[in-house]
């Protein structure tokens, strides 16, 4: 009599019997990948700009040809501006930009690692997304000195006029939005049907 081998597929469990990951968990998912895509972004562009001098903000200015001579003017100005404030501010802005940039790339990457199924990513996402609010309100601290000149910068960039006194509040709007985003991802990921959702994942056998 031949060998006889398990059923085809033995080891892992059919679809029927994985558990249906909860649409909210999806969407924490989702917003926390997203938040983690978006610090590398930032914190990357903010290390290029530090260091950036102003032969290099001419030559990224003139390299727009869609600018009248005044807004060609004004965006040099306020690049430069913006540049010499990152500068005279850098050993408060690189510490924070890397800080920010491994937070970034540690979200993204526990981010995957929990849409597989990972409980221990679960738990150590939910522990990033706070450290990330915590970073971002520290930044808001050490860096008032930079609001002003950041303003000025995208406003001049898109073109738009400054039409009151800015105190950092456009800033401050940003922040509270990317807090209502990480508040979501957080009870997203702690709701009971998510531990329940990772809870049952980590019964399942390897496949």
């Amino acid at each position: 009599m031949g060998p006889s081998f398990p059923p085809s597929g033995a080891s892992v469990p059919p679809k029927s019997l994985r558990p249906r990951r909860p649409w909210y968990l999806t969407v924490a998912l989702a917003l926390a990948w997203l938040v983690g895509a978006v610090a590398i972004l930032m914190s990357v562009a903010t290390l290029s700009l530090v260091h950036m001098t102003p032969d290099q903000v001419s030559l990224r200015i003139d390299e727009k040809s869609d600018l009248t001579p005044t807004e060609r003017d004004r965006q040099r100005e306020a690049f430069q501006a913006y540049v010499t404030a990152l500068g005279a501010a850098n050993r408060r802005v690189v510490p924070l930009a890397v800080a920010e940039l491994v937070l970034g790339g540690a979200m993204v990457v526990f981010a995957q690692r929990a849409t597989a199924g990972r409980p221990w990513a679960r738990k150590a996402l939910v522990q990033l997304t706070l450290a990330h609010v915590a970073l971002s309100g520290l930044e808001w601290l050490l860096t008032p000195d930079l609001r002003a000149p950041e303003e000025d910068f995208q406003l001049a960039f898109d073109n738009l006029e400054r039409k009151e006194k800015d105190d950092g509040t456009s800033k401050l709007l940003r922040m509270g939005f990317g807090l209502g985003l990480s508040v979501i991802t957080v009870v997203g990921l702690t709701l009971r049907g998510s531990r329940a959702y990772y809870g049952a994942t980590q019964e399942l056998p390897e496949s």
